[in-house]
């Protein structure tokens, strides 16, 4: 656990599973190439931030749900 984690477990299952639908969708190119690109640069996001566990918009908006409380 570091302290700049900022993608919690369930946060991480879900981005990873529609980063892998996006990139999929991405690479069939089943749409413009500009829709395909749009597909392939937000997949690639989502798994960045689910395999580091860090999410740059979650830090500039203050949200943080690995450190939740329950």
């Amino acid at each position: 656990m570091r302290e700049r984690d900022n993608v919690g477990v369930l946060d991480t299952a879900i981005r990873g599973v529609m980063a892998c639908l996006l990139l999929a969708l991405a690479v069939e190119q089943l749409f413009s190439v500009a829709v395909t690109l749009l597909l392939f640069v937000m997949g690639s996001a989502l798994f960045v931030s689910s395999a580091t566990g860090f999410c740059l918009l979650y830090k500039l908006l203050g949200i943080d749900t690995y450190h939740l409380k329950y």
